[in-house]
């Protein structure tokens, strides 16, 4: 039922600053393994190393109505690979127990009272 898996997610985030960057792309961890493992109930994802894969800056010259104030900006962008350890429920493998209800207008009106 409980499983421990661990697999390696590759991520990436872009920002305006470098630790902007690094908190898109590791909050990309959660939606990537969760598209990964449909059908599992995932308990707890846990990073186990972060490798740097590619971390790239673009600098650019910015002018207000093209002449003024010139200022220089900047964007960070960053590809990581992450070992992670992820803890899953397999939901298929518990079992419900099937309770029928019968179908009346009372019921239906007031709503049907699911456990009692």
């Amino acid at each position: 039922m409980k499983k421990i898996i661990e697999t390696k997610v590759r991520i990436e985030g872009k920002g305006d600053s470098k630790e902007r960057a690094l908190n898109t792309a590791l909050g990309n961890i959660q939606k990537k393994v969760m598209k990964d493992y449909k059908g599992n109930m995932i308990i707890r994802i846990e990073p186990v190393n972060v490798d740097v894969v590619e971390a790239m800056e673009t600098s650019y010259i910015e002018r207000f109505l093209f002449v003024f104030a010139p200022r220089k900006r900047s964007k960070y962008k960053v590809v990581l690979d992450v070992d992670v350890e992820l803890f899953l429920l397999d939901v298929e493998e518990i079992r419900f127990e099937t309770v029928e209800q019968g179908n009346s207008l009372k019921g239906q009106i007031m709503g049907n009272n699911f456990l009692k």
